[in-house]
């Protein structure tokens, strides 16, 4: 619980078998964490009994769903939303380029008029030039066009309570769904605040997924959203 409100995490799991035991167990570390939904993602791997290590000992602090289709993280972050009743929403990836650790100062910064997306100013991991500059220039456009001094779009952690979404329907199956967050909570009326967060960057034989397309196909839903949507 976090001030009276009910803490959920929402967590995809796509051949992420190498990293979701401990992020799972990281996650429920967290005082602060009521539920985790994990959402599994028929994968290649061993990802699915990861997972059910992970929750061995979380009793109803944690549930699985099985994703009813294979459409991308924005997909399986909407079936995990689609299950909180109210309360406190927590997106976290099944890797460890993030720290669970870092989820106190992100609720720390929430508020009624604020929501908070983590800002990764530092990377402790591999870095990618193409992917820094893709962040660089999705933010100046998504804060020119809805007035907001967002720092990092792109990052995985977006805290908000559920409520802030009112009258806004989440529709994007993939990568997409980052910055249409980001664009219903600022046409709903709130402020988003970044907060400095830990990250360690992957390479993609370690298991990073987003490409050059991911990185167009979030401009361009920018754009298309602030004229269209």
């Amino acid at each position: 619980m976090h001030k009276g409100e009910r803490v959920n995490v929402i967590m995809p799991a796509y051949n992420e078998g190498a990293t979701v035991c401990n992020v799972i167990k990281r996650v429920l570390r967290q005082k602060s964490v009521d539920i985790l939904i994990i959402i599994y993602d028929k994968s290649s791997d061993n990802t699915l009994s990861e997972i059910k290590k992970g929750m061995a000992d979380a009793g109803n602090r944690a549930i699985l769903v099985y994703s009813n289709a294979k459409k991308g993280k924005g997909y399986a972050v909407r079936q995990g939303i689609e299950r909180v009743k109210g309360g406190i929403v927590i997106i976290q990836d099944a890797d460890d380029e993030y720290y669970p650790e870092d989820y106190g100062k992100m609720l720390a910064s929430l508020s009624d008029k604020n929501p908070v997306f983590g800002y990764r100013k530092t990377n402790s991991g591999h870095k990618y030039l193409l992917g820094g500059l893709a962040t660089h220039v999705h933010n100046m456009a998504f804060n020119l066009l809805y007035g907001q001094k967002l720092k990092d779009i792109n990052a995985a952690y977006k805290v908000f309570k559920l409520g802030m979404l009112h009258g806004k329907k989440l529709t994007q199956d993939g990568w997409e769904l980052d910055p249409e967050i980001a664009i219903k909570l600022s046409k709903n009326g709130y402020t988003i605040r970044s907060v400095r967060i830990r990250y360690k960057g992957r390479t993609f034989s370690q298991g990073k997924k987003i490409g050059v397309s991911g990185g167009v196909g979030i401009l361009a839903y920018i754009i298309k959203a602030r004229f269209f949507d």
